[in-house]
């Protein structure tokens, strides 16, 4: 068995050898690896530390967008753009002190678009110098702070930056924008942003395709060298209309994909405009939300992933508590370990590798990290409702003494795909009568669902109410969460079985279709800012006879 995984081993090394070496060839990999070994030996000044890690990343950058309003391309400039991009990372003491986690020293420098290597190698000379002189001067200053404060010992044993094991891979080149491609979206989203023109009520309207395909260089005095792909394809149909009421009513669907072919056709997307329309003229009909409520509410579709990402995206990560100030502002996760923080039923857990979820791409998965390390396959966070790890980078902690992989920044983490599973679920047809049960049970007259709307920043610009005796359902504005927290999972009834895919930019969510969560408080919106109504009426409002409506011609379909 040991001979059959030596010999493994000796297999891969030879076949991923000259994949190591191409890589160390590549002329980007070149230049930084030549400024970065000309830096870290001869970068210091008296009374200032010498560096001992630097890392160099460039991005090399294809962009395009296409806008279209009304039936028409209205992009000043939809020819492909290219940028190139890099920063500087530099540290100043050792692993064990450098006080890297009290800093976020941004570095950021444009390079020209033609391959010279002499210009690159002079701007990163000339920020690597920068970015030197500017953490070696704050190195000295925590260092002397250091001295005049009282520091618990386990945090002062703590090392200031992980090591890793360096990996030299290419995970790939970047992905061309295909002109052919982009030539026939140009009439189906002319086509598209036709389809607002019969409601002039509807002011302003755009769909708008844009498209960020990128390559990642990583280089850095441990050894790693790596490059990555990064694909973008963002699709937003966006409506907005005054409301009578003097409020502006707004809509926007949004596609996330990696690749523009995996876009939805344009029926499914006719049928999403179709039903923003829709949505928007109930919106404008529907009444306000009066008084409160206090009782069960069904979120669904987006609704639901929303809630998901703002509760979760950001908040179960490591954080590493100052050695010099306290922190009262900042929830430390790592000392609720072991603690329950939603319901028993609920697991959430990180999948960074998982590619594809029932045939659909996701967005989020990644190869390696910020830091060049790479994530496992998956790591349960919560189980049963108890907190049984976080996400975490190079800083180390009491807890998480080593990266685990999951960097996405200089101060932040990402799980890239996240899922959340229910063991307490029934078949999504049957999760309304379980919110009408629920609130029933509670003896109220109605209970609420959230769907086909977006929980921005935990709130929602309509909600629907449902009657707990006829199962009728009533569209209302003016309605705002209170309290809407990670904790209210602690209040979790019931989750469908079935589960759906959202993807976002650079991160995907895997969770129930809908939940039901049992102690939701509601308010009346009271809106004291509203926009400035128009003063001249629409001109299309005012054709007679056109009643709000008007014919057009298509724009061609290809």
């Amino acid at each position: 068995m040991i001979k059959r995984i030596l010999l493994s081993a000796c297999f891969f090394s030879i076949i991923s050898a000259p994949f190591a070496q191409e890589l160390k060839d590549n002329f980007y990999v070149k230049v930084l690896s030549e400024e970065l070994d000309r830096n870290i030996k001869k970068l210091q000044l008296p009374n200032l530390g010498k560096p001992f890690f630097i890392s160099y990343k460039l991005r090399n950058t294809l962009s395009q967008t296409l806008r279209a309003e009304r039936g028409h391309i209205v992009t000043p400039f939809s020819a492909v753009d290219q940028s190139r991009t890099a920063s500087v990372k530099l540290l100043v003491g050792d692993y064990h002190r450098n006080f890297d986690y009290l800093f976020n020293n941004g570095s950021y420098i444009a390079l020209p678009e033609e391959d010279n290597a002499d210009e690159i190698r002079r701007l990163l000379w000339l920020e690597t110098d920068r970015v030197y002189k500017n953490t070696a001067q704050q190195y000295n200053a925590a260092a002397a702070a250091l001295k005049r404060v009282t520091v618990d010992q386990k945090e002062l044993a703590l090392d200031d930056f992980s090591k890793i094991t360096p990996v030299i891979k290419d995970y790939g080149s970047i992905q061309k924008i295909p002109a052919a491609t982009i030539d026939r979206w140009k009439p189906l989203l002319q086509q598209l942003s036709a389809l607002f023109i019969p409601y002039p009520k509807i002011t302003t309207s755009a769909c708008y395709l844009t498209i960020n395909n990128a390559e990642e260089y990583f280089v850095s005095s441990e050894g790693v060298i790596n490059r990555k792909p990064v694909a973008q394809t963002v699709l937003t149909i966006a409506a907005s209309m005054p409301a009578t009421n003097g409020n502006t009513i707004s809509e926007l669907h949004t596609e996330y994909v990696t690749d523009i072919h995996q876009l939805p056709d344009y029926k499914n997307l006719e049928i999403q405009i179709k039903e923003i329309i829709q949505r928007m003229e109930a919106r404008e009909k529907a009444p306000r939300f009066e008084g409160s409520y206090l009782g069960p509410v069904l979120f669904e579709g987006d609704a639901l992933t929303d809630l998901v990402t703002s509760f979760f995206r950001y908040g179960l990560a490591v954080n590493r508590k100052s050695i010099l100030y306290p922190d009262n502002s900042t929830t430390f996760y790592e000392d609720k370990l072991g603690q329950k923080l939603i319901a028993s039923p609920l697991t959430l857990t990180a999948l960074p590798h998982l590619k594809s979820y029932n045939g659909q791409p996701t967005t989020g998965s990644f190869f390696a990290d910020y830091d060049g390390v790479t994530p496992p396959d998956s790591l349960v966070l919560i189980k049963n409702g108890i907190l049984k790890s976080l996400l975490n980078g190079r800083t180390p902690t009491e807890k998480f003494p080593v990266s685990r992989g999951f960097a996405s920044g200089e101060r932040s983490y990402s799980a890239g795909v996240l899922q959340l599973t229910s063991d307490t679920a029934v078949i999504q047809e049957q999760m309304k009568k379980q919110l009408v049960k629920a609130a029933k049970e509670e003896g109220l007259p109605y209970a609420y669902i959230a769907k086909n709307v977006s929980l921005s920043y935990g709130q929602a610009a309509y909600l629907y109410r449902v009657d707990t005796a006829t199962l009728k359902e009533e569209m209302l504005t003016g309605v705002k969460f209170t309290n809407l927290n990670m904790r209210s999972l602690r209040r979790f009834i019931m989750a469908s079985q079935e589960l759906q895919l959202k993807n976002n930019l650079l991160y995907s969510v895997i969770c129930p279709q809908s939940i039901i969560i049992g102690e939701i408080e509601l308010e009346a919106e009271n809106n004291v800012v509203k926009a400035k109504p128009i003063i001249v009426s629409n001109p299309l409002l005012d054709i007679p006879g056109n009643n709000g409506k008007n014919k057009i011609k298509k724009a061609p379909r290809k």
